[in-house]
């Protein structure tokens, strides 16, 4: 009996203490104690990330973000957002070494990244320091730089951070709402196209012949313009037109609206696997985009013209 006793007072001993494991274990990882930087979102002004000699710094400028360092552009508002939200969600994961001798053993002699939260009103939240990846694979060494102990994070928040500058970039190749253009010029190595909207008449083509114009071709390629994303961003030099060829491209794309007036200009790259060189005014500056572009639009007078009737209504 004494044993039954003394082996049910045993279970009843380790179910209290799994429970109790069990809550601390669900207070902690649910706790923002241990978060590695303590803020809302909406309240972060500015992130930067130091990488040896570069700095990135974004800043957020209305509803959006914008990339202030290296370079000064607008930036890809949901790449920015992903970075701040898992900033903001890492956590503390284990303490390794209370007062390490080595720093070196974790690289947080010379940290890979120094990564630093600014909030509203200027005020720099402690910034953290990222070394080498625990062999686990899932994890990172990381520090703060006022503290000796090196901890445990999750290894996203390198993965995150650890970008190029134009990684953070808007890759947009020309903003433009299709429904509002008004008049497409196209020029290039043949014919100049005018085309131009009229209200109650729709879309007609003035240049080089006068024909009603099909407003589906129009409308998908003004479409395929708003949809095309920058494959890397060249130069910005005031050299940059003429060093790529755009003073004399293949195609230039006019583009206006009650307000506005764009422009597309596209060269093909002699090599191949550059692409095509383009550049928008107003803009950045030369980027390249996906050589293929320039054969998807359509070609000549010919591919404009309306080739049915319109619809009629009664």
């Amino acid at each position: 009996m004494r044993w039954r006793s003394l082996g049910l007072l045993m279970l009843v001993l380790a179910a209290l203490g799994a429970g109790y494991y069990t809550m601390e274990t669900r207070t902690l990882s649910g706790s923002d104690a241990n978060k590695l930087f303590q803020a809302e979102e909406k309240d972060v002004e500015k992130i930067s990330i130091t990488r040896g000699e570069e700095l990135i710094v974004l800043k957020r400028e209305g509803d959006g973000w914008r990339l202030i360092e290296p370079v000064r552009a607008t930036a890809d508002s949901s790449e920015v957002a992903s970075l701040l939200h898992t900033l903001l969600e890492a956590r503390e994961e284990r303490r390794i070494e209370e007062a390490p001798t080595r720093l070196a053993d974790y690289g947080l002699e010379r940290p890979s990244l120094t990564l630093r939260v600014t909030l509203k009103g200027g005020h720099t939240l402690p910034a953290l320091l990222l070394g080498d990846v625990n062999p686990n694979g899932r994890s990172i060494y990381a520090k703060r730089p006022d503290q000796p102990a090196v901890l445990l994070a999750t290894v996203i928040v390198r993965v995150r951070a650890d970008r190029k500058p134009d990684d953070f970039r808007n890759k947009t190749l020309l903003a433009l709402e299709p429904n509002q253009v008004t008049q497409v010029e196209l020029a290039g190595k043949g014919q100049p196209i005018s085309l131009s909207q009229t209200e109650g008449k729709g879309w007609e083509m003035s240049k080089p012949i006068k024909a009603r114009a099909d407003a589906a071709v129009i409308g998908r390629l003004l479409w395929k313009i708003k949809d095309a994303r920058v494959t890397a961003f060249v130069d910005s030099g005031p050299d940059a037109k003429r060093k790529y060829g755009l003073e004399r491209p293949d195609l230039i794309v006019e583009l206006k609206d009650a307000s506005s007036v764009k422009r597309l200009l596209l060269k093909k790259a002699a090599d191949p696997q550059v692409g095509l060189y383009a550049m928008a005014e107003p803009g950045v500056g030369v980027v390249t985009i996906d050589s293929a572009f320039l054969d998807s639009l359509p070609n000549g007078p010919d591919a404009f013209k309306q080739t049915t009737p319109p619809a009629t209504t009664r």
